[in-house]
């Protein structure tokens, strides 16, 4: 029998939704890919779209004979544009009376996520960013879908030894399936081969054959296929990246739709750099810097 008590259904209209105090964020993937890559042009394209980037190759050497003019050489020197062509931006208005009746600041919280939008776009978009780079590199490991074995890291640092790059500078950007492909592998996780282990952290922290590691979810958008990416081990100077406008915020407010709208954007574009080898007087630059990684 009823007893006529007072109910969360009959008191609906006195119990009102309350808001968290925070916000619950989107995850979001590493972004650094762009600091690893080569960026000394930037400062040098203030003004305009293209850079060239001239080549300059070792003289040949001849052998003198007795009592014989030597022979003068000359090398007819090539070069690499980076044309800067690429826009990206997130646009967006925000009313008036959504920024006075919201809990939260719409228009400070969009803006300041802006920016990592837009850099997880430089870096990891498939068609306009740096992702879409690796499966064009001209050296390759491994098989896509397949862990990566030690043999086949040992032949990407082969393939930058013979080529002679620097080994200052390398590093190892790696999609998370390959990462943990890895730390299947003792020797990045026994501190008997490595003073770093990776057992306690489940992070491979020390070096790999000689490149720093780094992790990143967007290293998986090339290709679109699941269980298939690509990572880098490469040189800095492997590619070159111009960001000639790091993102940046443009504000004006929209007097017939009572808010401001938004827009941040960034320029840019990225080559995969072409070096001249060490052979003397070559006019063939290569793209030797950097070795793709196939895996899962």
């Amino acid at each position: 029998m009823a007893i006529n008590t007072v109910t969360v259904t009959t008191a609906a209209n006195w119990i009102p939704p309350i808001s968290a105090n925070e916000l619950s964020d989107a995850t979001q993937a590493w972004t650094g890919l762009s600091d690893l890559v080569d960026r000394q042009y930037e400062d040098q394209l203030s003004v305009g779209d293209t850079i060239e980037i001239p080549d300059a190759a070792n003289p040949a050497v001849r052998f003198k004979t007795a009592d014989t003019a030597g022979t003068y050489s000359n090398v007819t020197e090539t070069l690499q544009n980076i044309v800067v062509n690429l826009q990206a931006y997130v646009a967006f208005l925000v009313e008036d009376i959504a920024e006075v009746q919201s809990k939260f600041a719409v228009r400070n919280t969009y803006t300041e996520k802006s920016t990592y939008s837009l850099m997880s776009v430089v870096e990891g978009d498939a068609t306009s960013g740096l992702a879409s780079l690796p499966d064009n590199f001209s050296q390759s490991v491994g098989a896509l879908g397949v862990d990566p074995t030690s043999d086949n890291l040992i032949r990407a640092v082969q393939y930058l030894d013979d080529a002679d790059v620097p080994a200052d500078g390398r590093f190892f950007y790696m999609s998370p399936p390959t990462h943990a492909a890895l730390l299947k592998q003792a020797v990045f996780t026994s501190e008997d081969f490595t003073t770093k282990g990776a057992i306690g952290t489940g992070r491979i922290t020390g070096t790999v054959y000689g490149a720093t590691p780094h992790v990143s979810s967007l290293a998986n958008n090339n290709p679109s296929t699941a269980a298939q990416s690509y990572s880098w081990f490469c040189h800095k100077r492997g590619v070159a990246l111009i960001i000639q406008r790091t993102p940046t915020v443009h504000a004006v407010y929209d007097v017939l739709n009572f808010g401001w709208g938004i827009g941040i954007d960034v320029i840019y574009n990225f080559v995969e750099r072409l070096i001249l080898p060490r052979t003397l007087a070559s006019t063939s630059p290569a793209d030797t810097f950097n070795v793709a990684v196939s895996g899962p």
